[in-house]
C-alpha cells in the first residue's frame, strides 16, 4: 500500500521549509565523516547509482565521482533545487535529479547496481514498501543501502515523540533489529552493519532548520536541556551540556544488503 497523499503533503511542506537550512547543516557535517562515504558504502566505478529521498544531494554528490552514473530522487522540489545548486558548485557532471514518490519508483526492474537511502527511512509511512521498491529496481548482485538514525530499542518511542514535536513529518526511527527485520521481509538476508555517532552538535542549530507546528523552538530546547541536566538520556539523543549549550548526538547505522 503506497504512502497516503496526506502524509506526502506533510513531508513536502516540512522539507520545503527546511531545504535551505538543512542543506547548510548537512554540508557543515560532511567534514565529520571519519571514513569517506564512497568507501563506507563500497561504491564501484561501474556502479549505476540511485539515491532515493536524496534531499539536498549530500550522499548523491559524495558518491557520484566514484560511480559511472548517479540519479538523485526526491519528492520535494525545493530539496532538488538545493541539490542542483550543490552539483553546480561542485562541478559534478554525471548526476541527474528526478522528482517523485519513492513508494512508486519510475524505473524498470534491475535498473541500478547500487540503491541507497540516507536519513529518510524515519519519515516513511510504509518503510517496508519503500524497501521493496529499492529491491525491485536493484539488479541481482547489486547492493541496497539504508542509512538512518537508530535509537536503542528501548528509546525509540521517546525518540519518536520528541522528533514529531520538532518535525511533524517524522514517522518512526527504527532500531537496528527493526531494520534488519525489514530486510529479511524482502528476502535480503542479513546485512553488513556499520554504526557511528553523528555529533555532538548544537541542538539550537538543529532547531534552526525545524518548523514545529504545536510547539515553539524554545519549548523543545528546554525539554532537551532538562534531559541533558538529568543525564538520563531519556529521549535517546545523548543530550549533554557544554558551557550552557545543549548538544545532541544521533546514533546512526548503515545497512548494506546484497540482492540475491
Amino acid at each position: 500500500m503506497p504512502e497516503t497523499s496526506l502524509h506526502n503533503e506533510k513531508i513536502v511542506d516540512q522539507h520545503t521549509q527546511q531545504a535551505s537550512g538543512y542543506a547548510k547543516l548537512t554540508g557543515s557535517m560532511a567534514g565529520q565523516q571519519r571514513v569517506p562515504r564512497h568507501l563506507a558504502i563500497g561504491a564501484r566505478p561501474d556502479d549505476e547509482l540511485l539515491d532515493i529521498a536524496c534531499g539536498p544531494g549530500s550522499l548523491t554528490l559524495a558518491l557520484a565521482p566514484h560511480v559511472a552514473r548517479a540519479t538523485g530522487f526526491d519528492i520535494t522540489p525545493a530539496m532538488l533545487d538545493q541539490a542542483r545548486a550543490a552539483q553546480s558548485k561542485a562541478d559534478i557532471q554525471n548526476v541527474e535529479w528526478v522528482q517523485g514518490d519513492a513508494a512508486a519508483l519510475p524505473f524498470a526492474d534491475g535498473s541500478f547496481t547500487l540503491v541507497t537511502c540516507s536519513a529518510a527511512f524515519h519519515h516513511f509511512e510504509n518503510p517496508a514498501g519503500i524497501l521493496a521498491e529499492m529491491v525491485r529496481v536493484c539488479s541481482p548482485g547489486g547492493r541496497v543501502v539504508v542509512s538512518d538514525v537508530t535509537p536503542d530499542a528501548d528509546k525509540t518511542s521517546a525518540y519518536d515523540r520528541m522528533e514529531k514535536m520538532r518535525d511533524p513529518s517524522h514517522g518512526h526511527a527504527h532500531s537496528v533489529p527493526e531494520l534488519v527485520a525489514l530486510g529479511r521481509g524482502q528476502y535480503l538476508g542479513d546485512p553488513s552493519i556499520q554504526t557511528s555517532l553523528a555529533g555532538p552538535m548544537s541542538y539550537e542549530a538543529v532547531l534552526a532548520t525545524s518548523f514545529p507546528e504545536q510547539f515553539t523552538r524554545d519549548q523543545l530546547l528546554e525539554l532537551m536541556r532538562d534531559d541533558a541536566r538529568c543525564r538520563a538520556d531519556s529521549n535517546g539523543f545523548k543530550a549533554e551540556l557544554a558551557d550552557g549549550e545543549v548538544l545532541v548526538t544521533y546514533p546512526m547505522s548503515t545497512m548494506i544488503w546484497t540482492k540475491r
